[in-house]
């Protein structure tokens, strides 16, 4: 049955004042929430993904290091470097994926809320809201935050919004999310800020296990060295001692930092969206700090 002209205007006009009542009630997100969202949701992708690479050059940085270290010393009777056939010793496989599964969460959660902001396709919406949950359910000490009906929420919301990519649609979801996911996007900042701090985090301590009985040996090295062969394979040593220490002094606090400031934007996101009293520089903060992590990471990588 076809509809006849009259009828098919009668519904255009009821979806037109629909949507005028829709805008006028304020069903899209504002600017300044689009602008707060889209910042935040830059800065979280960027802490991630640099801090997942960085952890990841940091692993082979050991294994060179206790690679080297053999070659120039041998076996060491040094009770702290435990068993050292364990070239990655500290930061084993299944270490390391536990702490990207944090990082993976973090950029996933950023992408899933720049897709939603900005003129991203639905696919890319989908794979990073996939990102952000997948890993998030690896880390317990997050997922005990984050409820099976949460869970379920969020997965609705980008549901709806895969299906109809309109304003206000992307508002509800962007709404769901940040309320949904705040402890847990919470407590995985409170787990990079514990375990990169550099002072007392694991990652700090292990990398300064190997690096300082090397510097031992890559000083021996160089001062029994006689000849240029000698001397070169001492300061290749050095160098690589010098770069895992950029890494430690460098990295580590920055990360700290920013995982600390990106706690306090999830909270001035969650009072965005809800239409609450928020502070834009908790959020500006969190993207310095992301920013200055980038910078010196990138820095780091172009100079060695």
């Amino acid at each position: 049955m076809v509809s006849s002209p009259s009828r098919v205007s009668g519904w255009g006009g009821v979806l037109a004042l629909g949507l005028m009542v829709c805008f006028a009630s304020g069903c899209a997100l504002t600017a300044k929430q689009k602008a707060a969202v889209s910042q935040f949701s830059d800065s979280a992708a960027t802490l991630g993904d640099v801090t997942s690479t960085e952890l990841q050059a940091m692993r082979m940085n050991t294994i060179n290091m206790t690679i080297e270290r053999l070659l120039l010393g041998g076996k060491s009777k040094d009770p702290n470097l435990g068993d050292q056939t364990s070239l990655d010793r500290g930061f084993e496989l299944n270490r390391v994926e536990t702490i990207t599964g944090a990082t993976h969460a973090l950029a996933g959660y950023g992408k899933t809320l720049a897709a939603l902001v900005g003129d991203s396709r639905s696919a890319d919406l989908s794979a990073a809201s996939h990102e952000f949950v997948a890993n998030l359910g690896r880390i317990p000490e997050a997922k005990q935050h984050l409820s099976d009906d949460q869970l379920e929420a969020i997965a609705t919301a980008i549901e709806g919004v895969g299906r109809f990519w309109i304003e206000w649609k992307r508002k509800e979801a962007v709404i769901t999310i940040v309320k949904a996911s705040h402890q847990a996007v919470d407590r995985l900042c409170d787990l990079l800020a514990h375990d990169f701090d550099p002072q007392r985090g694991w990652v700090a301590l292990q990398l300064q296990v190997i690096e300082d009985p090397l510097m031992a040996e890559a000083t021996n090295a160089l001062y029994d060295g006689e000849t240029y062969h000698d001397r070169k394979i001492a300061l290749q040593a050095f160098r690589l001692v010098y770069e895992n220490k950029m890494r430690r002094i460098e990295i580590l606090s920055r990360v700290v930092e920013a995982a600390r400031a990106m706690k306090q934007a999830n909270g001035a996101l969650v009072r965005a969206v809800d239409h609450f009293e928020w502070s834009v520089e908790d959020i500006r903060s969190f993207a310095e700090r992301a920013r200055s992590l980038k910078n010196v990471a990138t820095l780091i990588t172009t100079t060695h």
